[in-house]
């Protein structure tokens, strides 16, 4: 398939089914929800045909539950959990089977890609075939993106193709219940960091003075905003700082004040950078140090096991 045709999905199949009363049919739909059918846009529950097609005619007396056929081939497939709840609620554990129509809709992603991709291909190289899937199986994807290249550039972004959808490249993230927005083509973002984001923000205290030098689009400085501490966020990429000051807005926080402007000295020459550890291959792990005056960073508040300097974290994305 060189272009993605949906109507060459429809198909009919045969599912198991079960019959239960409607009378108890929440009840006994609870107990098996571990081995009933789960498909998008699919009820699991539906009513009884005829053999002609028809619906039965003791119509609102009984439905039939339809079962995962990876799960349930017989009636001797059920776990002793579902086989006592059949049996407590008198349900006979008889297995029927189910004519069931499925069309594109009903599939999921990784299913389409398989059948639309040649055998043993990765489904990475399916390119435009593999973005409409995407966006198909996931509402609020709007583009699908390739990365032509890896990061070398001074911003730490990358060139991008556009496999399916729209040539934008904003996007809208949510992480740890901030909001972020960025066009993705011009900053560095990366989702896995998500949780050293929350680890070293975790860290803070109120009123502690954070020093972002190398912000980004804000992962730990507005977070560390919202925990209560003074937060002094800077970037060299002027579109990170831009979207930085779009997402203090957006989040209700006016964090961001430029570094050098703040502290009121300059920057140039109390930095350095060494190599922590290669990665990846073509990626290595750097680590920024640098130096600022005591009276810029640190103050002392008294806690119960006496006086110490309150954090101060630089962080690094």
């Amino acid at each position: 398939m060189t272009e993605l045709d949906r109507a060459a999905f429809s198909q009919t199949v045969s599912v198991p089914a079960i019959r239960i009363p409607t009378s108890i049919l929440n009840k006994v739909v609870k107990s098996l929800k571990k081995v009933a059918l789960q498909r998008p846009g699919l009820k699991r529950v539906v009513e009884e045909h005829n053999e002609d097609g028809n619906k039965d005619s003791r119509k609102g007396e009984h439905r039939l539950l339809l079962l995962d056929p990876n799960s349930i081939t017989s009636a001797d497939s059920f776990g002793s959990e579902e086989a006592e709840a059949l049996k407590a609620y008198g349900v006979p554990q008889e297995i029927q089977k189910y004519q069931l129509k499925l069309t594109y809709e009903n599939l999921k992603s990784e299913e389409i890609l398989q059948a639309v991709l040649p055998e043993g291909q990765d489904v990475t190289s399916g390119f435009s075939r593999v973005g409409q899937v995407i966006i198909d199986k996931n509402p609020g994807v709007t583009c699908v993106v390739n990365k032509t290249n890896t990061i070398d550039s001074t911003y730490r972004n990358f060139q991008m193709e556009v496999l399916a959808g729209e040539s934008n490249m904003v996007a809208k993230v949510r992480e740890n219940g901030v909001l972020y927005e960025f066009d993705f083509s011009l900053v560095y973002w990366n989702p896995r960091l998500s949780t050293e984001h929350e680890c070293i923000v975790s860290l803070l205290q109120r009123r502690d003075t954070v020093v972002d030098v190398f912000t980004g689009v804000g992962p730990f400085a507005i977070p560390a905003a919202r925990r209560g501490c003074e937060v002094l966020a800077n970037d060299l990429n002027p579109e990170s700082f831009r979207w930085l000051q779009h997402n203090s807005k957006l989040n209700k926080r006016d964090v961001v004040e430029w570094a050098e402007a703040s502290f009121k000295i300059s920057l140039q020459g109390r930095c350095s950078v060494h190599l922590v550890r290669n990665v990846a291959p073509n990626k290595e792990m750097m680590c920024v140090s640098f130096t600022l005056p005591k009276g810029v960073l640190y103050s002392t508040h008294t806690q119960d096991r006496g006086k110490r300097l309150s954090h101060s974290l630089v962080s690094f994305d």
